[in-house]
């Protein structure tokens, strides 16, 4: 994915909103929670003085967005929380004042520390605000022996995805044996990677709810076709859906698509973002590892 660097305000106002590119599709590592996820209120920032803003965080401010807090970033850099129409996001001054930059900030082991920042600085939402999110369900597959017509869920995971984004098509066929063992996904559409992913998130989110599982199936095994029979475009309140849960995702600071939710063994959230490896999925599904015969999934063994 393409990451970018802003030094006009023109440049960034769009980069707000499209605040999601990424290059996380194929992080190996897991991301576990901070232990400073949680800012005391000292660290917010306080009223300063315009004039001991950075210029361009001035410039910022007069063009109506909110500057939340301020944190260090090494000796050359400072970072800031902004907000524009109710979402955060991490931009970085330089400390000559000079210039901003709103993207992805790598250290020089190409570690994305800009991730770790949103996670540190910005608030995060909790287990329970994700069940607020809008997302289609597919249910457990696993059957309960003591009442056999019902299916039992031993586990719940959270996905964030783009219907054209190839990974997340992955991690869908990764997960359905999982699903089998008693699995129960949420898929949260966001639509950020091209023209038509907004309708084709509004098709599933337009849809009943009974037939969203369906249709979402049909849409995957799809994938890479001529898909659309599965768009629609959307209404201003599958508008405001999509918005709510790229805000959400955002706040969560996951970078990328396949966004991963989960509870580890702890009770403790903790996130992903892009296709994880096999072998790690026992650990977030809290399931024991299934069997793949994929041949579109062997690189990820």
């Amino acid at each position: 994915m393409t990451r970018y660097l802003s030094l006009f305000f023109s440049a960034l106002t769009l980069s707000l909103l499209l605040s999601f590119t990424s290059q996380a599709w194929a992080q190996d590592q897991l991301t576990e929670p901070s232990e400073t996820t949680e800012i005391a209120e000292a660290e917010f920032l306080p009223e300063l003085d315009p004039s001991a803003l950075p210029e361009p965080i001035q410039h910022l401010k007069n063009k109506g967005l909110d500057i939340v807090r301020t944190f260090p970033v090494g000796a050359s850099l400072t970072g800031w929380v902004v907000n524009y129409e109710g979402s955060d996001m991490v931009v970085y001054t330089t400390n000559d004042g000079e210039f901003l930059i709103n993207g992805v900030l790598l250290d020089a082991q190409g570690n994305d520390l800009t991730e770790n920042h949103q996670k540190n600085w910005i608030p995060r939402p909790s287990w329970d605000d994700l069940a607020t999110s809008h997302f289609i369900t597919e249910a457990s597959l696993a059957v309960d022996q003591e009442a056999p017509e019902k299916n039992l869920t031993r586990s719940t995971l959270y996905m964030f995805y783009d219907a054209n984004c190839p990974f997340c098509h992955l991690a869908w066929i990764a997960l359905q044996p999982y699903r089998e063992a008693g699995l129960e996904v949420r898929w949260i559409p966001v639509a950020y990677l091209k023209p038509d992913s907004r309708d084709k998130a509004a098709a599933l989110l337009s849809t009943p709810k009974s037939e969203q599982a369906a249709l979402l199936k049909a849409s995957m095994q799809a994938f890479g076709t001529n898909t659309s029979e599965f768009s629609k475009p959307p209404s201003t309140a599958n508008k405001d859906q999509l918005q709510t849960n790229m805000n959400l995702m955002q706040s969560l600071g996951l970078n990328g698509t396949p966004g991963w939710v989960w509870l580890n063994e702890e009770g403790e959230m903790q996130t992903h973002s892009g296709m994880l490896r096999l072998p790690k999925l026992p650990s977030v599904t809290g399931l024991p590892a299934q069997k793949h015969t994929e041949p579109t999934l062997m690189r990820f063994r």
